[in-house]
């Protein structure tokens, strides 16, 4: 169904999709919903959503998709976005808990036993960097462009009576920093951020990274391509694996994530006004790049079986 309504969808728009099949399932209604929103067709959006929540009243994902486009429709999408309170609740519930536990459990066990100072990119609040921290560590260059989560980082550091450097800004300010250019690190690491490095820069920056550590720590996900998010194929993956990422949250949390996160992203990836922001792609090419780049050795590790996509630790030396 999905493949009759997007080839009719590329022929000739939104409404020879939508008469394109007589009876759409749930599913068929939510994928023209995503549809419309792409053409910024709001209303049409809110539309077909409403009549897959009204048919599959059980499916939080469909409840969920309606409640965020008739927002949408009503106050318009520049007031719909990703909230402070939805991504908190989001990263630190369901399944990020044990994500993030066995990510830092991970970069633990790839720490070396002797004294050694650590870097890490886009270390946000240190959800992943504080339980991983041992006693081997000997001082800490925490990255993060976000002033409040390097200001909570750069708190908890100090609780600890952690020696630490805070450098506000993304990886590309550091590389170009000429006060770091002389600066080497043993390990160096980065948990879920460098998919946010568009790939043409990605290859500098990973050079970079090469010449400036021993060890680089990557943890990704094993994601699809999203270069065509609105292709059967991709909306039916996204579809299914937000279902299953909503079905992690319960009570006042499901609202609070769903509306502020979860769905903002879903059809923030079929948005045609906004600028892409991530860019995640299979675990292979991760790991091609790193070799690319001038690491001779990448082992990888399953950390997690993430509601999104399987999360690894790939080790670059």
């Amino acid at each position: 169904m999905l493949d009759t309504i997007w080839d009719r969808h590329r022929a000739a728009g939104l409404d020879a999709a939508a008469a394109a099949v007589a009876a759409p399932s749930p599913e068929g209604l939510c994928y023209l919903a995503m549809l419309a929103f792409s053409d910024e067709r709001y209303a049409d959006a809110a539309t077909f959503a409403a009549r897959a929540a009204a048919a599959s009243p059980g499916d939080t994902l469909f409840q969920a998709a309606a409640a965020h486009l008739a927002r949408v429709a009503r106050e318009g999408k520049r007031n719909v976005y990703v909230s402070a309170e939805g991504f908190a609740a989001f990263i630190r519930g369901g399944g990020n808990v044990p994500l993030y536990r066995e990510t830092s459990a991970a970069l633990a066990g790839h720490y070396p036993e002797a004294p050694f100072d650590l870097l890490d990119i886009g270390a946000g609040d240190g959800l992943a960097l504080l339980p991983a921290l041992t006693p081997a560590v000997r001082r800490v260059t925490v990255v993060e462009p976000a002033a409040p989560l390097l200001e909570r980082c750069a708190a908890a550091l100090s609780a600890r009576g952690v020696d630490f450097e805070a450098f506000g800004g993304r990886l590309q300010d550091l590389a170009a920093d000429p006060g770091m250019a002389p600066r080497r690190w043993a390990v160096a690491q980065a948990t879920f951020c460098l998919h946010a490095i568009a790939p043409p820069e990605r290859p500098a920056l990973l050079r970079w990274a090469r010449a400036h550590c021993d060890l680089l720590l990557v943890a990704e996900f094993d994601a699809p391509r999203m270069d065509e998010p609105l292709s059967p194929d991709t909306a039916r993956h996204v579809l299914a694996r937000y279902r299953e990422g909503l079905a992690e949250y319960a009570g006042a949390d499901l609202d609070t994530v769903a509306q502020g996160f979860l769905m903002p992203v879903l059809f923030g990836y079929v948005d045609r006004g906004a600028t892409r922001t991530t860019f995640e792609h299979p675990i292979d090419d991760w790991a091609a790049q790193l070799r690319e780049a001038g690491f001779a050795r990448v082992d990888r590790r399953l950390i997690h079986r993430y509601w999104w996509a399987p999360a690894w630790m790939l080790a670059a030396r």
